[in-house]
């Protein structure tokens, strides 16, 4: 039961940390590139970004890594 819980938990963290980085490069990106694509590219960004942020607060990983995903999608953009 121990070595379960401790994978989820690495699972998560590791998750969190996916996160944060695309998060962070995201953020960047927009900041650097976000004039060089449309409104409604910039606003499903920073929509995808939020909804990580939200995401990595909580303890699903599984959401978390869909929420990653669909940023990494979504910031191909920049």
């Amino acid at each position: 039961a121990n070595a379960e819980a401790d994978k989820k938990r690495r699972a998560l963290v590791e998750a969190r940390n996916q996160a944060e980085a695309l998060v962070h490069s995201s953020e960047k990106s927009l900041k650097e590139y976000g004039e060089k694509v449309s409104e409604a590219d910039r606003t499903a960004i920073a929509d995808a970004i939020a909804a990580l942020k939200t995401a990595a607060e909580g303890d699903d990983a599984a959401e978390i890594e869909a929420k990653t995903q669909a940023l990494a999608e979504t910031s191909m953009k920049l």
